[in-house]
Parts: C-alpha cells; structure tokens; sequence
C-alpha cells in the first residue's frame, strides 16, 4: 500500500495534463479567514453542501445556483473565501483570468475558455474562478467597438452556465430499451436520470469589484443566480483578522489588539495583514540580531505608516448597490 501512496504522489492523470486554469493551492481552512460569519455561511450553503449532501437537496427539491458571483472593495478575502470553500469540497480548483483568455488569433480565446469548462466537468467535482470577471468580460450595452473578444468570450460563457448541471450526453442503454422508448419509466430510473442531470458537480464563482461592469444577461436568474456582497471588515471582523495575522508574530503581552482594530478605520483585511508586518519589520530594525517581541509602540507607529486603501466614497458606493439587491 505504501508504494501505491508514492506512486500516486508522481503518477498525474492524463486529464490534468496541459489542462488550462488547473491551479493548486496551499489548503485555506474556514477558521484562517476573520470575520465574515454570514457570507461563510452563504457559501457553504452555495458549494459545500450541495457537493457533500445532494441527496439532502434532491429530497427536498432544491437545486444549486449555476453561477455565485463575489462583489465587494478589493482586498477583504474575495479570492481566500473561494480557495476555503474548494478546500472543504476537495475538489479540482480552475482559475482562470484575463491573461489566460485573451489571444491574438481569433477564435482562440472562445476556444480556451470552452476547453476550461471541459476540465471541469472532467475532474468534476470542480470549482470555475472567474477572477475580476470585469476585465474578461465588459458590458454590450457600453461597448461602442462593435462584436470585440470580451463579447465573442461573454458568449461563450452564457452558453456553458446554461449547460453546467445538464445532461451531455444521451443516456445509453441496450437495443431493447431503445427499441421500447414508450415502456414507462422505472422509479429508480427516474431518480437516476435526475441524479445525472442535477449531480455535474461544476459550480461558477465570479469575483469583481467593479460589479456595476457586468452585462445584464449574467446576472439574471439560471447563470450568476447567487449574487453575495462581500464587505469589509467590522470591528469584531478586525480583531479576528489581526489575531490570525499575529498567530506567528512574537507580539508582547502588553499589545492591545482590540484597541488597534477600533483604530484601524477603513482598514481592509489586506491593509490588517500588512500592518501587521510593518509592526514586525519596525520591531526588527531595533535589533536585527535578536528579534525583540512587537510591541504596542510599534503597532502605533505603524497605523501611521500604513494607510487604509478604502474610502467612504467606495463604502457608500458598495453599500447603494447592496441595499438595490435587496
């Protein structure tokens, strides 16, 4: 058995090799992101489950949405959240963005995109990252250079969302049922039949932070039919993320981190994680030879160094296009 296991470690199946998106990732677990308790919930509910449990949604006769688009300022865990999420499904993770896509031969980039959602379905189950899906994709109702690529591309995506979770490929059987296509289906063919069409295990998440870029026909019901906004961190959301940031810094006892997340105003996670780090960096200046712990004059020295990416204007922007969804 030990030598399965090692040959396994070597041995790449064929349908991975030269597969275009196919990313591997070091494993980001639920408890490693801070804050953002309701939309963890969402996505579990959105990709975990249906993954893990689709005989629970066939009994109750609830269907997955095709498509989850994230929307939110950049730099509060769009991308970490959907790493987490195919890290609980242990699936295959495609990620595909504009510099993957775009070719200067025409055809090519509708080409690479279909081929993406190919891999999919043949290391299904499996996860589908459009990154900043804005720049791939732009609006038509805003394009004034008539039938460009993002619109060639964008139509190619609408045709895989309307087909992901449906049957390929005609059920194959013997020549007596062919020959007897009236003879009243089983139950237990039906079920299975239904297994096959709902069961594809290929779920679409879409990350931006330019929502208001995207065309109409992406965001109606049957494609991105599951749209979450991702806000930034709260107070408490703050002081989870600095604790997680801080888990290897030597940070003295002394250190108070509620007080630097009620001071971190308009702070994303990211600025959070590089705070962190220049506190670490200023702490290392004093004595290079032996680190001397964090204290709370570096941290104070530190919010003044770094400056939030966020603004109240972004906020009220985000927040107007929430409150629209509602």
């Amino acid at each position: 058995m030990s030598d399965f296991r090692e040959a396994l470690k070597t041995i790449q199946p064929s349908s991975v090799r030269s597969g275009v998106g196919l990313a591997d990732f070091r494993p980001v677990a639920w408890d490693q992101i801070g804050g953002l308790e309701d939309v963890k919930l969402k996505l579990k509910q959105s990709i975990e489950w249906p993954i893990k449990f689709p005989e629970a949604f066939v009994r109750m006769g609830l269907a997955r949405p095709k498509g989850i688009l994230l929307y939110g300022p950049s730099g509060c865990a769009k991308t970490t959240l959907v790493k987490a999420a195919a890290t609980s499904c242990h699936c295959s993770f495609l990620s595909v963005s504009g510099a993957d896509l775009f070719s200067p031969y025409v055809g090519d980039s509708e080409k690479i995109l279909s081929q993406v959602f190919r891999q999919a379905r043949a290391n299904a189950p499996a996860i589908v990252f459009l990154d900043e899906i804005d720049s791939i994709l732009g609006s038509r109702s805003v394009s004034k250079t008539g039938r460009g690529v993002q619109e060639r591309v964008l139509s190619v995506l609408l045709n895989e969302l309307d087909g992901v979770g449906l049957k390929l490929t005609e059920r194959r059987g013997n020549k007596a049922e062919l020959e007897n296509d009236s003879r009243e289906q089983t139950e237990n063919d039906r079920e299975l039949e239904f297994q096959e069409v709902f069961n594809k295990d290929v779920v679409v998440v879409a990350a931006t932070n330019r929502p208001d870029m995207l065309d109409d026909a992406l965001l109606r019901p049957g494609r991105f039919d599951k749209i979450i906004y991702i806000p930034p961190p709260d107070r408490k959301g703050k002081f989870s993320i600095l604790k997680i940031c801080t888990e290897k810094i030597p940070v003295d006892p002394d250190v108070s981190l509620e007080d630097i997340a009620a001071r971190a105003n308009l702070f994303s996670g990211a600025d959070l994680e590089n705070l962190c780090k220049e506190a670490a960096l200023l702490a290392l200046q004093e004595n290079k030879v032996e680190a001397t712990p964090v204290k709370q004059k570096h941290f104070e020295k530190s919010l003044e160094i770094v400056k939030p990416s966020l603004t109240n204007e972004e906020l009220e922007f985000y927040e107007k296009m929430f409150r629209n969804r509602e």
